[in-house]
């Protein structure tokens, strides 16, 4: 999986692409929400576009860096799904996650 970060109004945008499994691909996505958490960046959207295949472990770092952020008054919105990435989040997590059809839309969402 390949990860590269940008900043857009304030909002720090996680682009990941290819398959989001175990580790080290979840253990490096966590960290760099703990780095972001660190620096004061609580408001993150997730580009899963590039996304073909997200894993249990995947979703649970979702869920558990969503659930790290909402602490701290921040959150974690998803962006950009697949169609297979999608079937996946919202038939299980609908309710956890704002999802959003662009980068864009999640952003000005905050």
């Amino acid at each position: 999986m390949a990860m590269n970060e940008r900043m857009v109004n304030g909002v720090a945008v996680i682009e990941l692409s290819g398959k989001f499994l175990n580790d080290p691909q979840v253990s490096d996505f966590v960290d760099r929400l703990s780095d972001l958490k660190e620096s004061g960046a609580y408001k993150v959207v997730t580009d899963l576009g590039g996304v073909n295949y997200i894993s249990s472990a995947g979703v649970g770092a979702l869920v558990g860096g969503a659930k790290s952020l909402r602490e701290d008054s921040g959150d974690l919105k998803l962006a950009n799904l697949s169609e297979r990435t999608e079937n996946v989040l919202i038939s299980r997590l609908g309710s956890v996650f704002d999802i959003f059809d662009t980068v864009d839309e999640a952003v000005n969402s905050f």
